[in-house]
């Protein structure tokens, strides 16, 4: 299948050309957990990356940082195409934040006995200059310096949270990758982490992926979105624009699934019915025709691509009523938008 790409001025930090991925079941069998998914993230930028649980958001994460080898396609960094087995170099440039806090730490360690090794493994600081680095890195994410000499069990999941940040950036990232970061947090904990990944991004000019099920926090921290559904890219556009007037069904039902504090439903609210069908045996043409009410025959037995939206150059949808307005979906608001 050829790939769709949106064409960007800006510098490109990271770049996932046609991956796709697949596990072993049996001798004679495998199962695709992602198929043909291509993205890019320019320099500075953040990308979100939302689907149902078990679409390949994850598996597409580990390829991003190395602890995956996909089985056909290819990712660059900064403009060069890394192999299975990366470089010290081309390792610290891609960084992956884990979704639980708890068990991403060392018990046994103390910080700062943590963060001096992870200086010291990759000869970035050595001695007194790698204890000054720890003090600085624990002040870029908000906690105190005297925090080096404590455990991870002395701090709450915000604090160990902002200390998986730290832990990230001190090899001194390009794009960092953060699986569900605070899908573990109490929701007065979710603001301040996503607050603070905005901020460093503006200070460090770091790029950011975040995969989320948390459709609000992806419209508050991500400039452009990417849609996943049972292994592939079906949309993907600036965050405003897809979560204002989304082109694919799948997306309109996903934000319509977020409640909402009022009396009675919106209007024509699209609700999915049933589970999603099995990765091992995949719907004929359009994946997602069994559950869309938008359904007709080619639905059936034609898979849609991967294309622009006629007049919205840089939105991609993989439906074959793209260019059809859908019904408005509820916009998602920020707290602070909705004071």
């Amino acid at each position: 299948m050829s790939e769709t790409v949106i064409p960007s001025s800006a510098t490109s930090a990271l770049e996932v050309r046609s991956i796709s991925v697949t596990f072993p079941i049996s001798p004679r069998r495998r199962f695709t957990a992602v198929e043909d998914v291509s993205l890019d993230l320019t320099t500075g930028e953040s990308l979100g990356l939302v689907g149902e649980s078990g679409c390949g958001k994850t598996t597409v994460a580990r390829c991003m940082v190395g602890l995956q080898r996909p089985q056909s396609g290819s990712i660059t960094v900064d403009g060069v195409e890394v192999g299975s087995r990366r470089s010290p170099a081309e390792r610290r440039a891609v960084q992956l934040i884990f979704q639980d806090p708890y068990s991403s730490l060392n018990p046994r360690m103390t910080i700062g006995a943590m963060l001096v090794q992870l200086l010291e493994a990759h000869d970035l600081a050595h001695g007194a200059a790698a204890e000054q680095r720890c003090r600085e890195l624990l002040e870029l994410v908000g906690l105190p310096g005297d925090s080096l000499t404590r455990h991870p069990g002395a701090f709450s999941g915000g604090q160990r949270q902002r200390i998986a940040i730290a832990r990230a950036l001190a090899v001194e990232p390009h794009v960092i990758v953060a699986d569900e970061p605070v899908s573990a947090l109490d929701v007065s904990i979710q603001a301040t982490i996503l607050e603070l990944f905005a901020d460093l991004r503006d200070r460090l000019g770091i790029s950011l992926v975040m995969i989320s099920h948390n459709l609000a926090a992806v419209r508050q921290v991500c400039d452009r979105v990417a849609v996943m559904y049972l292994g592939k890219i079906v949309e993907v556009g600036e965050t405003q624009q897809v979560f204002d007037d989304p082109r694919h069904p799948y997306t309109r039902a996903l934000l319509n699934a977020v409640p909402h504090v009022r009396r009675d439903p919106p209007p024509h609210r699209l609700r999915l019915e049933g589970e999603p069908p099995s990765p091992l045996s995949r719907p004929s043409g359009c994946s997602f025709h069994p559950r869309c009410p938008r359904a007709e025959e080619r639905c059936v037995v034609a898979e849609p691509a991967l294309m622009p939206v006629t007049g919205l150059p840089a939105r991609l949808s993989a439906c074959h009523f793209r260019d059809e307005t859908f019904l408005a979906a509820p916009m998602l608001r920020t707290s602070k938008e909705n004071q």
